[in-house]
């Protein structure tokens, strides 16, 4: 179907654009606004490109020291994600944790609207989609691309669990997309067949 078929290319590039992230190059700022001599000696050096590194492959160490140090939990990568948008396509929900813990917003989106929750319900990732639910993240949050729910996702990728988990917590299973297509369309086109079964299950 023509909506299934976008979901799977627009999640192949979300792929390739955060691991073009953690190439480790820090960028260098030069102007005006740079920081003085004693500024500098006053607040640690972050190395924002492996504080990014670290959110999405997992590095908790890396992360919580950076938070020690005093980096800006809502800065952005190069891609425009935040720490917790990396932590969450990965499903690292420790790192999730301790993120929110530490005043991540719950509803930041980057630039197609889309959250966190949307991010981890591409994978087999319950536990991350679990800790983001209880921290306050719409479950039928709605991107601006091409109206896809967090529901959706999961089911054009067949993540039975996180569907559950989702359901559970209110998705709304009768949204459309833009093309008219619901999550069972999503399941029904790319063949998960347990997931279009428990869907069907839950439409009755």
């Amino acid at each position: 179907m023509k909506g299934t078929k976008k979901l799977l290319w627009c999640l192949a590039i979300v792929a390739m654009t955060i691991s073009c992230q953690s190439s480790g190059k820090q960028s260098k700022t030069k102007g005006q606004n740079e920081p003085s001599v004693a500024e500098r000696e006053a607040k640690p050096t972050i190395n924002m490109a492996a504080y990014f590194d670290a959110a999405l492959n997992g590095g908790i160490e890396v992360v919580q020291n950076a938070i020690k140090d005093g980096v800006d939990i809502e800065a952005r990568n190069e891609n425009g994600y935040t720490a917790l948008m990396l932590a969450a396509y990965n499903g690292h929900h420790h790192i999730i944790k301790l993120l929110l813990e530490n005043g991540a917003k719950i509803d930041a989106v980057d630039g197609l609207n889309r959250s966190a929750l949307m991010f981890a319900s591409t994978g087999p990732f319950a536990p991350a989609v679990e800790v983001l639910i209880k921290a306050g993240a719409d479950v039928n949050a709605i991107d601006s691309h091409e109206n896809w729910t967090p529901v959706m996702f999961a089911a054009g990728e067949g993540q039975l669990e996180v569907i559950k988990l989702l359901v559970a917590n209110g998705a709304d299973l009768t949204k459309l997309d833009t093309d008219g297509e619901s999550a069972l369309d999503f399941a029904t086109a790319n063949g998960h067949a347990e997931t279009v079964k428990y869907l069907q299950a839950q439409l009755k």
